[in-house]
């Protein structure tokens, strides 16, 4: 990838005729989902990344064995409309491979599973069908999860952010069953945080968008290619080839305010850049680590700087054959590991290769401290109880720590997270952690991105 095509202390972008570009701080999803609908609007973008690679928190490396490896592995929904905008935009729409029905295998202690098999039937009656007929779940726990039609119905009061998953899962009468076999696996992997603390009504704004429209918006997507070639690359190909200026390895020092609202941007070398327009998409911290103090003061960014956040921890095995061979990803119940994710199978390389197994620990508070020869051996404790019998060898291990991988989604923590349009003319906020109705995944981010440019291009 090219890193910065200019380093030079006068910025040409700042200082060449015409009007000023839109400057993008940040080259993950939120950055360059804004950055291409600028573009596409026809203005004049230059997009500022620290690091010499982008991705933000959804990115890839080199692995020493010759792979890409993520920083975490990602599920998408057939409802992540904006994030599908954005890789449509870009040309790379159809390097997620989407199941044509919802479908989720679980896996119990002892090896047995249950099965989710969603037919093709109008939303949300594909998901009442396929919760009557998951195999592996008793009859009682089945109708329990029916009642959740109340709440699809309009007969029982919707949660508020202040109430807990925990507590309006009881409040529809969820059974154990029901909840660790279905509820707390997705409460787990899209809100990134615990039942016990977790809002809601942040889940109440994935179910209605997964299972309230239409059947294929429940669908589950993974990506057969490595994060930055899913998006990075060509995203960054695209603007350049359409005239926008990127680069690589420039760190933001400060956004400039005058009495008219942001004046410029100042780079760690010390290179200001003249702009009355900047989107930031970067994590709350780094927002707040650039921004003056008179801005700092506002009782927005006040509330920003009271966001917390929620880990996530990968680990990348490399086995002598596959665990699980006939689905591409498994859940386990009543795990601290939550999801299995198979690469060959999701990437289709050659079964005969060394498999390469991706297992992720969302909202891994507990964990996150532990030293990697302390997880690999959780992963093998775990491993006894879930597939006894399938004797696999380790070859090769790569944990993968990401300590604010999302804010935390809390209960009553919803109203901390701010409107794109900051309380300063001419700045705008993207990323996932901003105020756009959804959790903190990677639709948030590209919804964004979309939300703030359209707040820039209403100026």
């Amino acid at each position: 990838m090219d890193t910065a095509s200019s380093n030079g202390r006068n910025s040409g972008a700042g200082s060449s005729s015409g009007r000023a570009p839109v400057v993008v701080i940040g080259a993950g999803f939120a950055g360059l989902a804004a950055a291409v609908r600028l573009c596409e609007a026809g203005r004049r973008v230059l997009v500022l990344e620290a690091t010499k690679a982008g991705g933000g928190r959804s990115r890839s490396f080199a692995h020493d064995s010759g792979l890409e490896l993520d920083n975490g592995q990602h599920l998408m929904m057939g409802c992540y409309h904006e994030t599908l905008a954005f890789l449509r935009a870009i040309g790379r729409e159809g390097a997620v491979s989407f199941q044509r029905n919802l479908s989720l295998d679980m896996v119990r202690h002892g090896g047995k599973r249950v099965k989710l098999r969603c037919p093709a039937l109008p939303a949300p009656l594909h998901l009442a069908a396929g919760l009557l007929t998951m195999r592996g779940l008793g009859p009682l726990h089945k109708a329990s999860a029916m009642r959740v039609g109340m709440f699809l119905r309009g007969e029982v009061v919707r949660p508020d952010d202040n109430e807990t998953c925990d507590a309006w899962l009881r409040r529809l009468g969820q059974t154990e069953g029901i909840r660790a076999t279905f509820w707390d696996p997705l409460i787990w992997a899209v809100l990134n945080d615990d039942p016990l603390v977790a809002s809601a009504a942040m889940l109440v704004a994935v179910l209605e968008r997964a299972f309230l429209g239409t059947r294929d918006a429940s669908r589950l997507g993974v990506p057969r290619v490595p994060l930055s070639r899913l998006y990075v690359d060509d995203a960054c190909a695209w603007l350049r080839a359409r005239g926008a200026e990127l680069r690589f390895g420039q760190s933001v020092r400060a956004i400039e305010c005058d009495d008219r609202g942001v004046s410029g941007v100042v780079l760690r070398g010390g290179e200001r850049i003249e702009t009355r327009e900047v989107v930031t998409a970067v994590p709350p911290f780094a927002l707040l680590d650039c921004l003056p103090e008179t801005v700092l003061r506002h009782p927005v960014l006040q509330d920003v700087a009271r966001l917390q956040t929620s880990p996530i921890i990968n680990l990348w095995l490399f086995l002598d054959r596959p665990l699980f061979d006939d689905v591409p990803f498994v859940g386990l119940v009543n795990s601290p590991l939550h999801w299995l994710f198979d690469r060959n199978r999701i990437e289709g390389r050659d079964p005969g290769d060394t498999v390469l197994l991706n297992c992720t620990m969302s909202g891994a508070r507990g964990f996150v401290d532990d030293s990697p020869e302390t997880l690999v051996g959780l992963w093998h404790a775990e491993m006894e109880r879930y597939f006894p019998g399938r004797r696999v060898r380790v070859q090769q291990v790569k944990v993968v720590k990401e300590k604010r991988a999302t804010i935390s989604h809390a209960a009553g923590t919803y109203h901390f997270r701010p409107e794109v349009r900051a309380p300063v003319a001419g700045l705008f906020f993207a990323g996932d952690w901003v105020r756009t109705g959804i959790p903190a995944t990677i639709e948030s981010a590209c919804q964004s991105g979309h939300m703030a440019a359209a707040a820039v291009l209403e100026r």
